[in-house]
C-alpha cells in the first residue's frame, strides 16, 4: 500500500459561524409566537366546552316531564314500554305534576305548562306559581287519550 496522507484543506471549509444565532433567535421567536397561539386556542376551547348552558336544568327537568312514565309520557299497558314525546292526557293534571316535581313553596323555580291542540286545551301549574319573571317555550307533541292519538303543542312557562 502505498503511503496515503489525509490532506486537509487550509482554507475554512464549513459553514460561517456568525450568521446561525441570528437564524437560531428568528426560528426561536417564531415558534415562541405559534406556541402561545396554540396554547391560547387549546385552552380557550377547553373551557368552553366545560360550561355549562345557563337552561341545562331547567331543560332536564321539561325532558324528564315529558320523557318519564312518573310524569306525562305514555306508557303501553301491554308491553310496559314508555314512549317519548307522547303525552297521557289522563296523566296530565296538577297532582301529578306536583308528584313528579316537588316543589315547595320557597322553592324559587316553578311550571306552568299550556297543553293546546285542535281538541283539547288544558293547563296545569305548580303549587308555587306566582307568575314572576317567567321565561316560555314552545314544545310539538302527540297526544293520546282513550286510544286516539292527535298532534299538538305544549308551551312550557318557567318561573324562576
Amino acid at each position: 500500500m502505498g503511503n496515503k496522507k489525509i490532506f486537509f484543506s487550509k482554507k475554512g471549509s464549513g459553514f460561517l459561524l456568525g450568521k446561525k444565532p441570528i437564524y437560531f433567535i428568528i426560528v426561536a421567536f417564531f415558534l415562541f409566537i405559534v406556541f402561545i397561539l396554540f396554547s391560547y386556542l387549546v385552552l380557550s376551547n377547553i373551557s368552553s366546552t366545560t360550561t355549562f348552558p345557563e337552561n341545562i336544568e331547567t331543560t332536564v327537568l321539561i325532558n324528564r316531564f315529558l320523557n318519564s312514565p312518573e310524569c306525562f309520557a305514555y306508557q303501553d299497558e301491554e308491553t310496559g314500554r314508555t314512549y317519548t314525546g307522547i303525552i297521557d292526557l289522563d296523566k296530565f293534571n296538577n297532582e301529578n305534576l306536583n308528584e313528579c316535581y316537588s316543589a315547595d313553596e320557597d322553592s324559587p323555580r316553578a311550571f306552568m305548562m299550556d297543553l293546546n291542540s285542535d281538541d283539547y286545551q288544558k293547563s296545569v301549574l305548580t303549587s308555587n306559581w306566582r307568575a314572576k319573571k317567567i321565561n316560555r317555550m314552545s314544545q310539538y307533541v302527540i297526544i293520546y287519550d282513550k286510544g286516539n292519538f292527535y298532534g299538538g303543542t305544549l308551551l312550557i312557562a318557567v318561573q324562576e
